[in-house]
């Protein structure tokens, strides 16, 4: 593949946008007939809604913790929905005030506000119960605290490293996990129709991912995928490589792969960045297109890091959401807003709290897709995004 030009199959697609001209209904339902709506579960097969808990049916107060991988938006953006769905439900008092806005990626601010403000009847945001950037050695005090009866009785958990760490028969406290990769792969909870543990959950969409990867295929037809991943078991949990894998062999194409090691803390950021910089630019020269995993790097990192994608002029698919195509990866697919996943996440510690048993409450929960472009991106690579496309966009950036 020549640097100074896309590959032929990228200017075939760009020179067609006219032919595959069709509406946004149109554009989603040919995504859908390439694998989207044959990965998307029907409305019939998932659990039918139960009745929703009131405050009344609560016997006692819950005293509540929280921990996170590290500071990120999608995890804020979680818990504010969460607690917007609990205001709905009279569950906590007005939020006015409540220190949250779109994008930002801090908890911490937002969990002391609601210890001192929150004004529920039945929920205790405790203050000291919220841990962020959780280490190996956090996560075991965190463990050993959980351990204590009448301290912490259930934890809002967000990512995979922290649901990992914490779904642990270790201690009994309930443990409901959001915001991870893939649940099951990182062996959070046994499966979708089960956690495998009494005090376990975690929500599921289990096949987000290919999703994602079979629109990326739609649009460019690569046949060499490039990833770089943490290839230990957690990594490739993050990552979800059994879904890259599994739709790499369903559609037909091949995965170019890399290793980078995570950083251990933060004095290792560095070494991580660098050997993250070789990976990426060995896989600009190697592959078709390239499909961004999560990864350890802060966002304001992402521009200068992903620059070999754009010197070389691929493709990228951040796994990872808008807030990467922002900053210069060429598309993504994301939830269009949080107010779904706010009253899953909120119904389902309504039910745990008023006595249902956890193990077997409903996990899975997916919506619409949305999609994400960067139009300064694709024309530094020569690709022309087909008008359809653009009207099929619910978030475009990079507009000059």
């Amino acid at each position: 593949m020549s640097p100074a030009a896309p590959p032929s199959h990228r200017r075939a697609l760009a020179d067609t946008a006219g032919a595959a001209a069709i509406t946004r209904r149109g554009w989603m339902a040919g995504a859908a007939a390439t694998g989207l709506g044959a990965l998307c579960p029907p409305a019939a097969v998932l659990a039918a809604p139960r009745p929703l808990p009131s405050v009344r049916d609560v016997p006692r107060r819950w005293r509540i913790g929280y921990a996170e991988s590290m500071p990120y938006g999608n995890y804020a953006a979680t818990l504010a929905a969460i607690l917007g769905e609990f205001e709905r439900m009279g569950w906590i008092g007005a939020l006015t005030g409540m220190p949250y806005h779109p994008g930002q990626t801090d908890t911490a601010g937002l969990w002391s506000w609601l210890a001192a403000r929150a004004g529920s009847p039945v929920l205790d945001f405790v203050p000291d119960a919220h841990a962020t950037n959780l280490t190996p050695e956090g996560a075991a005090a965190l463990v050993r605290r959980l351990q204590d009866p009448g301290d912490i009785d259930l934890m809002i958990v967000m990512g995979t490293v922290a649901g990992v760490a914490l779904a642990t028969d270790a201690h009994r406290v309930p443990v409901l996990a959001f915001s991870c990769t893939n649940p099951v792969a990182a062996g959070i909870v046994a499966s979708e129709t089960d956690t495998g543990r009494d005090h376990v959950w975690a929500h599921l969409d289990p096949r987000r991912f290919q999703r994602q990867l079979s629109i990326f295929h739609k649009t460019f037809q690569f046949r060499r995928l490039g990833i770089a991943y943490d290839d230990s078991p957690t990594g490739r949990a993050i990552a979800s490589l059994p879904d890259i894998e599994a739709t790499a062999e369903r559609i037909g194409f091949e995965l170019v792969e890399r290793h980078v090691r995570a950083p251990i803390d933060h004095l290792d950021q560095y070494r991580y960045e660098v050997d993250l910089t070789a990976a990426w630019e060995a896989l600009s020269r190697e592959a078709d297109a390239v499909y961004i995993t999560y990864g350890r790097w802060p966002l304001d990192r992402f521009t200068s890091l992903a620059r070999p994608f754009l010197k070389q002029r691929i493709p990228t698919f951040s796994q990872l959401g808008p807030e990467e195509v922002e900053r210069g990866a060429l598309m993504s697919i994301a939830r269009a807003d949080m107010a779904g996943i706010g009253h899953f996440g909120a119904a389902t510690l309504a039910h745990v709290m008023a006595g249902e048993p956890l193990r077997h409450l409903p996990q899975v929960y997916f919506d619409t897709p949305s999609i994400a472009w960067n139009a300064a991106t694709a024309a530094a690579i020569g690709y022309r995004i087909p008008f359809p496309a653009l009207l099929a966009a619910d978030s475009l950036h990079g507009v000059l």
